[in-house]
């Protein structure tokens, strides 16, 4: 089982600082700024001034994400959650869903169809918000079109060489790891939903890709790019290591082992200890956009994402010195300077701002970071 984690005081410092921005600062201004007009969702992303861009399209990924967001919060006891999270579902299910259990991959202002593409990494994430806005709600239907879309993922989706495919109409190859990683995550929240065991041999199946292919042996790095058949992609793409995505197996293959009682090393170890040696700024502490397989860097700049995913996996790992570091370094380098609940999206090596965007689709990496601190540590339970 996972270890126990102790909060040292400089980390219940830093948890008790996130917590306060979380529903002081982000939940309001997201809630708010973030959602277009009533009945349409969630705005796309914003500009450097917080303002909702003025973009012709909504990415269905960017909604589900906010559902999981709201639907968490509400579980938190956050005023107001629940009705933004019925109001991203219900434009949701009302314009993305395909009549055939599928769901489409992006949609205009309105909700106009403007790629009906069965995506793979949107469906993951379709099957995670309904997960998420059942548990909040209880809602029958939503837990139906969750199992309804999986069935379809597993029925349309599946390759003959293992995992599913990016995408149908089929996509060619490079295949990545990123879409089944989030198929994962989504499947074990309907597990934590429902407590249906079924759900769980689809994750053993999910996890045993990820052994297989996945995750290198030899460097205990975490592949990205793979032929249609696994074999690590040609070229510069089959050795491209993205740190962030170490620490976000490291966190899900914790909740892997937390709920199906199945042991998960020595991956999990490899994998973190990869991530901490080489895909941090030894100076800093960041996490770095892109190293190869040698550890060598390729891309020195820093995405807020993988610091907040760094944080989970530093809990699954129980250190705490590393939480308060990844905490500190959110509040310095990336909300510092900020409209109040917002944040700097990317940094460049020299720390100077990279992004001409606040994505919308980032909040879902700062809440979970949050809400499985929360988990562990604070009065309310979500997850």
């Amino acid at each position: 089982m996972n270890p126990k984690v102790v909060l040292g005081p400089q980390a219940e410092g830093a948890y008790a600082a996130l917590r306060k921005w979380i529903f002081q600062d982000v939940l309001p201004f997201w809630s708010t700024a973030g959602r277009d007009r009533p009945g349409f969702g969630f705005v796309e992303h914003l500009d450097l001034a917080a303002r909702p861009a003025d973009v012709p399209y909504k990415r269905v990924r960017v909604q589900a994400r906010q559902i999981f967001v709201f639907s968490c919060a509400h579980t938190l006891g956050w005023p107001g959650a629940l009705e933004a999270a019925a109001d991203g579902h219900d434009f949701l299910t009302r314009h993305a869903r395909r009549a055939d259990g599928a769901w489409v991959r992006l949609l205009g202002r309105d909700g106009d169809v403007l790629d009906p593409t069965a995506d793979l990494y949107d469906l993951a994430f379709v099957v995670f918000a309904l997960a998420w806005y059942a548990r909040a709600t209880g809602s029958a239907q939503a837990l139906d079109h969750a199992y309804r879309t999986l069935a379809w993922i597993e029925r349309d989706m599946s390759s003959p060489t293992g995992g599913f495919h990016e995408a149908v109409p089929v996509a060619p190859p490079p295949r990545r790891q990123n879409p089944h990683m989030h198929l994962l995550e989504a499947v074990l929240a309907l597990f934590v939903t429902t407590s249906d065991a079924a759900l769980l041999r689809t994750a053993d199946a999910l996890v045993e890709l990820f052994r297989r292919r996945f995750c290198d042996p030899d460097t205990g790095s975490l592949g990205e790019f793979f032929t249609d058949d696994w074999q690590w992609a040609p070229g510069a793409a089959g050795t491209h290591v993205e740190p962030g995505h170490h620490y976000e197996w490291v966190w899900l293959l914790g909740e892997y082992q937390r709920l199906s009682g199945r042991a998960i090393e020595p991956e999990r170890g490899a994998l973190y200890a990869f991530a901490n040696r080489w895909g941090r700024d030894p100076k800093t502490g960041l996490v770095l956009d892109v190293v190869d397989r040698s550890g060598a860097v390729r891309d020195g700049g820093s995405r807020i994402w993988p610091q907040t995913e760094a944080i989970k996996a530093h809990l699954a790992m129980a250190d705490g010195a590393e939480i308060a570091r990844n905490i500190g370094n959110l509040f310095e380098r990336f909300i510092a300077g900020n409209r109040a609940g917002t944040w700097t999206e990317h940094l460049a090596p020299d720390g100077a701002g990279r992004s001409d965007r606040i994505p919308s689709s980032t909040l879902y990496h700062v809440f979970s970071a949050f809400s499985e601190l929360e988990r562990v540590f604070g009065s309310a339970v979500c997850a």
